[in-house]
């Protein structure tokens, strides 16, 4: 009987052990994914950010804005603008420059992102002309130079620049910024909508990205931080 205590007590003990070890292997792979998690989310300033330009998950104290500490130097550029010119982010060098992406098909987000722009502009004074405003397409085939400058005109959307190319070009320069866009089926007139990565871009004036502006962002808030980077 004493033989057969002391193997059901090994035996418990061995069953105890490896229950401990189980769940300490658990904890150490929890605890890894959490930080690789956290080290995603700070390396990846658009990893929280759906196309649609709300976050996923963020902390509720959470303003919408991400400053990108160190800067990240972005790659030159080359498109058309609605003046069917060609222009380079190279060109707007000593300029600060706030992008965003969208197309002027765009039933909502980007009509008011871009009315958001010229709120932006204007209530910059004469310091506007260190700011560069960026409208890139990410529907080139219908936007145009001629479609960008006539949309632009009836907006009054005076002294931001919009820009457009072929498709795999704009997908190229947008994969720094974590752009994506996709084009919906064409509905029975042959339209369709496309959906993309909402938000702004501030590059200094050195092209180097500074911060990132979540769609909803107010316009009070980039002013405050574009006023104070032109007087610095």
């Amino acid at each position: 009987m004493t033989e057969r205590k002391q193997a059901k007590t090994s035996i418990r003990r061995y069953l105890l052990r490896r229950i401990q070890l189980g769940l300490i292997s658990a904890l150490l792979v929890g605890i890894a994914a959490l930080a690789m998690s956290i080290a995603y989310g700070r390396i990846n300033p658009g990893a929280n950010l759906q196309s649609d330009g709300t976050d996923s998950g963020d902390p509720p104290d959470f303003d919408g804005s991400i400053i990108i500490d160190p800067p990240l130097a972005m790659p030159d550029f080359t498109l058309r603008d609605q003046s069917n010119k060609s222009l380079s982010l190279s060109d707007l060098r000593d300029n600060y420059v706030l992008i965003t992406f969208g197309y002027t098909n765009c039933p909502d987000v980007c009509p008011l992102t871009l009315n958001e722009f010229r709120v932006i502009r204007d209530s910059l004074g004469l310091s506007r002309e260190d700011v560069a405003f960026l409208f890139i397409s990410v529907d080139g085939e219908r936007d145009t130079p001629e479609a960008l400058r006539n949309y632009f005109s009836l907006r009054e959307l005076d002294g931001i620049i919009g820009l457009s190319g072929e498709e795999d070009t704009v997908r190229a320069l947008g994969i720094d910024y974590g752009l994506s866009f996709e084009m919906t089926e064409l509905d029975k007139r042959g339209g369709y909508l496309v959906s993309h990565t909402a938000g702004a871009f501030l590059l200094d004036r050195n092209g180097r990205w500074i911060k990132r502006y979540q769609f909803g962002v107010t316009p009070g808030t980039i002013v405050a931080d574009l006023e104070r980077l032109l007087a610095s």
